[in-house]
């Protein structure tokens, strides 16, 4: 019997984490984006940044764009432009967003006026961000206001009029959403760091906001300028590297500055701003010195990440991550790091590729890192303009072992819009290297460059490869499939899309990443059983019959092309303890004092009858007594055509009448046992 779940439908399944398929975002010349950001707003909905790298000029570009994790599809919202202070021709060297809710308290709002209860709006809330009514969970609100100001810590006053009014105690969410922007200057002294407070989602439009530079007042939706001192020093960063939140007043961010022997900068950047014509010195906490000549040069590329690993001599401390060509670089934990130090540096790791240098060869390019919490490896990206090197997902590791694994590849493919629409997008090293933000198990890639055919972002769901999947739970689980009357498992089919894309799976198809089945037949229920890897044959014959079974999926998403398998119907055969449906027992032509068994031959095969197979159980203990066959038995098989009056040798002929019956003796059988007796296919 065939147990089949699902359909052949290509979004069956269209689940957990592995089965996103790769797609890009193109964007026109307009924005050339870099150094993705993404944050999960929702279950379902990732928000992703991205910053204006194009020639420097006097503004900078960020764009939002939205992921839904259910289709795997973007969509481009806009951008918003940033003016500096000090406005000249700028460079963007990093990006990050930050991200908090307020919700302490409750309020009553109306018009324009919202009065809180136990709320502490004066503490870091900018005027342009919004808040939202009725709930704490900002995928629920269904009104949000624009926050124009707060006079005090229990009231606030709206740029738009809400429709709804709200009565005291209602819960309430404000969103405070802001851009932290490391550049580089043609006038060194108006680079280094900037942060952009008061952004809401609705301003980032196809048109474009312009964001004002800052002034003398904070907390507005503006742009100011960290700097460690009148006498700007942080002049060359290479990126930032930004510690958690500590309260809405303190959050650190790190500023790696000099490419061969760099400087340490500490900014603290939700301090309140003392300003100066938009500049403030007040969050600068501390520079150190510079700890001697790295090995390789550093890029400024987005360039440090703030991680706390479990593994790995970093594990358990807050380590700044930053690569340079040939090395990985560990700080010590930033807690320990102070004003002056020539030791903030801790150690490195050498490029070395799996398989050793002599199976892939060291790069020398690495451009960037990336963590993923969701597998606890580092994802390092390589400049591999001119020579197709491959990049790294890796532990960090200092004993000049081999890095974990690699993957991509360049395969020339250019995924614009213009391109053919059957074409599957595979993230290729097109004239630029990559930049990687990873959020939730998914990678955001952005291309770096400044035209259309290699400006682009994929999502891919490294998160999701079977080698982490015990730790993500990045799987996906059948239903519980019922296989009644069980007397033996035979295989599982599964179909699945093997090529995705090109037409009719041809020319510009991709072949998919593969993947691993599993089954367990206990404890299904409640989850408690293990699970069993299948055989790549599907082979399940050697398992115990039970009354149902169930599957698991793991899937390979790091590898040559990152495109994951996709799913469309399992099917799951078995031996049943039902009698072939062509015969019908037959009482009359049976006897307990001779021991015979007999059916009637009620549905023809249509052909030549295929090998029978009788088993005889113990009806009270299930045990099995007799198993024997049409081909060679041990018993007797006989065939009556004439409702059985007289008994013949058996053959195959088709059924003749309806009076022809089959009936088998077993060789031997036991007295006074209580029989169920099976006729099935062989």
């Amino acid at each position: 019997m065939v147990q089949l779940s699902g359909n052949n439908s290509e979004d069956n399944w269209a689940g957990p984490l592995p089965v996103g398929l790769v797609r890009p975002m193109e964007y026109s010349t307009a924005v050339a984006v870099a150094y993705p950001w993404a944050m999960r707003w929702s279950d379902d909905i990732d928000w992703v940044f991205f910053a204006d790298n194009a020639t420097a000029l006097a503004t900078r570009r960020i764009l939002k764009a939205t992921y839904d994790r259910r289709d795997a599809s973007f969509s481009i919202d806009g951008f918003v432009t940033l003016n500096f202070p000090n406005n000249t021709a700028a460079t963007v060297r990093g990006m990050r967003m930050t991200y908090d809710l307020y919700t302490t308290g409750t309020v009553a709002a109306q018009s324009r006026s919202v009065t809180g209860n136990g709320t502490d709006f004066l503490s870091g809330i900018s005027s342009g961000c919004r808040i939202g009514f009725g709930t704490s969970t900002p995928s629920l609100v269904n009104e949000w206001g624009e926050v124009s100001g707060s006079a005090t810590n229990t009231a606030m006053t709206l740029v738009n009029f809400i429709t709804g009014s709200y009565p005291t105690g209602t819960p309430y969410v404000v969103e405070d959403l802001r851009a932290l922007t490391i550049t580089t200057n043609i006038t060194a002294a108006a680079g280094g760091l900037f942060v952009t407070k008061g952004l809401r989602p609705e301003i980032f439009s196809p048109a474009g906001t312009a964001i004002a530079s800052g002034s003398a007042v904070d907390n507005l939706r503006a742009t100011y300028q960290i700097i460690d001192a009148n006498t700007v020093l942080n002049t060359a960063a290479l990126g930032g590297a930004l510690e958690e939140k500590t309260n809405n007043l303190n959050q650190n961010i790190y500023i790696l500055d000099g490419t061969s022997n760099p400087f340490l900068y500490k900014y603290n950047v939700r301090a309140p701003l003392t300003l100066t014509s938009g500049r403030a010195t007040n969050p600068f906490i501390l520079r150190t010195a510079q700890p001697g000549a790295l090995v390789g040069v550093a890029s400024q590329a987005n360039n440090g990440r703030m991680a706390n690993t479990n593994h790995g001599p970093g594990a358990g401390l807050n380590c700044i991550y930053f690569t340079t060509t040939s090395r990985l670089y560990r700080t010590n934990d930033v807690s320990t790091i102070a004003s002056g130090s020539t030791t903030w540096i801790a150690d490195n790791a050498v490029e070395i590729p799996p398989g050793g240098a002599n199976t892939f060869a060291a790069s020398s390019v690495m451009n960037s890192i990336e963590y993923s919490a969701a597998i606890d490896r580092f994802i390092v990206p390589v400049n591999a303009v001119t020579t197709p090197f491959r990049s790294y997902v890796t532990r960090y590791v200092t004993d000049s072992s081999q890095f974990d694994r690699i993957f991509g590849c360049d395969i020339r493919q250019l995924d614009q819009s213009t391109a053919d629409s059957s074409i599957t997008p595979v993230p290729g090293i097109v004239g630029g290297p990559y930049s990687i933000w990873s959020e939730g198990g998914i990678s955001y890639i952005a291309t770096i460059g400044t035209t259309a055919a290699i400006n682009k972002v994929y999502a891919i769901p490294l998160g999701g490869d079977w080698e982490y999947a015990s730790t993500t739970k990045a799987r996906i689980v059948s239903p519980e499939i019922m296989t009644p009357d069980n007397s033996k498992f035979i295989r599982a089919y599964l179909n699945d899309v093997e090529v995705i894309g090109g037409k009719d799976g041809k020319n510009l198809g991709m072949a998919t990443e593969p993947f691993r089945i599993y089954f367990r037949t206990a404890g299904i229920n409640d989850d408690s059983g293990s699970w069993t890897l299948l055989n790549d044959y599907s082979d399940l014959s050697g398992v115990a019959a039970a009354p149902s079974i169930q599957f698991m999926f793991e899937f390979r998403t790091i590898g040559v092309l990152g495109v994951p398998a996709r799913l469309l119907s399992l099917a799951v055969l078995y031996e049943d303890l039902s009698t072939l449906s062509n015969y019908q027992p037959s009482v009359a032509n049976s006897s307990i004092t001779s021991k015979r068994f007999a059916w009637r031959f009620a549905t023809a095969f249509g052909s030549t009858v295929p090998t029978l197979r009788i088993r005889l159980y113990d009806a009270v203990s299930n045990g099995l007594l007799v198993n024997d066959t049409t081909v060679a038995p041990a018993g007797t098989f006989q065939k009556s055509t004439d409702d059985g009056l007289n008994w013949t040798v058996y053959n195959t002929t088709d059924k003749a009448n309806e009076t022809t019956y089959i009936r088998y003796i077993p060789l031997s059988l036991g007295d006074n046992i209580k029989v169920s007796a099976v006729l099935t296919l062989n």
